[in-house]
């Protein structure tokens, strides 16, 4: 096949796909909102720990309900956050060191500023579950942003 006939035959396949099985809306505003949120200014925390996945010797004893415990590293910053489940789930976490400062949950339909209390703690008592990522910033340090992952 040449590569102009496999071109062709690509662009029929992606064309009987889209009308077959097209991209949920969702999935796009995600994906849109997640290059949207990217800022170059800010050190990306990378997810070192999720309890969904991490936590192996678990699996089979119990489902994957009630909370879900992930950890972000950057360099001279971690976020550790338990995220309880449901259809609005909250959402508990600290910097580690502690630190004062900010974090901005976003969401797929927006974004929720939390205080970050001298103990490095902050709180959201409620967010729309789906994908989230936190822009963190402690004190005077560069910001810190976490990958985006479904909640």
């Amino acid at each position: 096949m040449t590569e102009q006939e496999l071109d062709q035959f690509m662009g029929r396949l992606r064309s009987i796909g889209s009308r077959v099985d097209p991209v949920p809306p969702a999935v796009m505003s995600a994906a849109r909102a997640a290059f949207e949120w990217r800022m170059v200014d800010a050190e990306l925390a990378e997810l070192t720990y999720d309890s969904w996945v991490d936590d192996r010797e678990l699996a089979g004893v119990r489902g994957r309900g009630g909370r879900r415990q992930l950890t972000f590293e950057a360099p001279g910053l971690t976020v550790e956050v338990e995220v309880a489940d449901g259809a609005a789930p909250g959402l508990v976490g600290q910097f580690v060191p502690a630190h004062r400062g900010t974090v901005e949950l976003r969401h797929g339909t927006g974004v929720l500023t939390l205080a970050v209390d001298d103990l490095g703690r902050f709180t959201a008592p409620q967010f729309p579950a789906g994908p989230l990522s936190l822009r963190c910033t402690a004190d005077a340090a560069s910001p810190v942003e976490t990958e985006w992952v479904a909640v």
